[in-house]
């Protein structure tokens, strides 16, 4: 048990150092925006891939257009959705919304891949912001993405999300999406967001050949972070109220995307599985130990594991202070039982994979290949 405390608390100070560099690096700080006329400002094309999202489309499309960003561009694809999005979609034509019907899904590609690359062919704008439909936008947040590339001359910039709905159980019991992509973060796998990204187009497009290279793997902006990282610049940021990224989603849809991206966060392999198996055990130890040492008397064990819990709770708040907007306290409280449920959903990821029983959006998905780069 002390060996096992030992290596609770060395996996406890590595994250506890990942959410340190958060906060210093990547916690989202105001940027002047640069001094430029009406025509030298870039124009943006927002697009979003859609696919049965009946319930969130309206609230995402007026998020955007409330935006006080002057040059934009609206595109929204329609991938076969079999609800009333496309209706949805089309309803905001008047307010400037451009609607593209997804074409039938060419063999070898996942379909909000494909999306993805239909939609860059589409878009005319300097950068591309590509949003998921659960993402919601403040009137200046376009505005200081903008700001942000052109202060610090980057190619692309990510943005972690925070939740502002913690009233809501599907808060409460949320999956660990963001918190592996703070602590995975390195040079080689970057920490990114499908959630909200923006990149310079003709990057993307004319050096990147699109999402071509990767139009197989289930986070294709990750390997295009690192593309950017590699030869230009890429940022991430995490979201705070002054840029205003939000994101609300069902407990049952982020159940569904943990099942799907946690085996391919961790680079497909089974080495990259213990290794998240060892950190959600580091989080869990505590309440069994616990238990364990009321169960034999052993009050020594239960005062160590009190200290370690402290230690949990301090790292568990510098993460749901990143993370949420407000009621933070009750994201601390309940730490453990998400990681519960984090290991069954990485367990269920990786035998999903190896059963082919992993949908995206109602799409069979099968084990993506190991990661490629692009050849110069």
């Amino acid at each position: 048990m002390i060996q096992l405390n030992i290596l609770a608390f060395a996996a406890l100070v590595f994250t506890a150092r990942k959410l340190l560099r958060a906060y210093r690096h990547y916690r989202y700080r105001v940027i002047e925006f640069p001094k430029l006329s009406a025509d030298e400002l870039p124009a943006v094309s927002v697009c979003l891939p859609a696919r049965n999202e009946n319930g969130s489309m309206t609230d995402c499309l007026e998020s955007v257009l409330a935006s006080d960003y002057p040059k934009l561009e609206i595109i929204v694809l329609d991938d076969d959705s079999s609800d009333n999005t496309s209706n949805l979609i089309k309803a905001f034509a008047h307010s400037g919304v451009r609607f593209v019907q997804g074409a039938v899904l060419p063999e070898g590609w996942l379909g909000k891949n494909y999306a993805l690359h239909t939609l860059l062919e589409e878009a005319s704008g300097r950068y591309v912001l590509f949003m998921d439909v659960d993402t919601r936008l403040s009137t200046t947040t376009i505005s200081q993405l903008v700001a942000h590339v052109i202060a610090r001359d980057r190619d692309m910039v990510s943005v972690i999300p925070q939740r502002y709905d913690t009233y809501r159980p599907s808060a409460w019991m949320g999956t660990l999406r963001f918190f592996w992509e703070l602590l995975l973060d390195s040079p080689r796998r970057p920490g990114s967001s499908a959630a909200l990204w923006m990149v310079n187009r003709h990057f993307l497009s004319d050096e990147l050949r699109g999402f071509e290279s990767w139009r197989d793997q289930i986070q294709p902006e990750l390997y295009i972070a690192r593309e950017c990282l590699r030869r230009h610049g890429y940022t991430l940021l995490v979201s705070t109220p002054a840029l205003g990224v939000s994101f609300a989603k069902k407990w049952s849809s982020q159940v569904e995307s943990a099942r799907r991206m946690l085996l391919p966060g961790f680079y497909n392999s089974t080495l990259g599985v213990l290794v998240g198996v060892g950190m959600l055990l580091a989080i869990i130890l505590p309440q069994v130990a616990w238990i364990v040492a009321v169960l034999e008397g052993n009050w020594l064990l239960f005062a160590a594991e009190f200290v370690l819990a402290v230690f949990l709770a301090g790292v568990s708040a510098a993460y749901f202070g990143l993370v949420w907007r407000s009621r933070r306290v009750i994201g601390v409280l309940l730490t453990p039982w998400i990681a519960w449920q984090e290991l069954w959903l990485l367990i269920a990821s990786a035998i999903g994979y190896r059963m082919g029983t992993i949908t995206w959006k109602g799409r069979p998905v099968g084990r993506p290949p190991k990661q490629r780069t692009v050849v110069d």
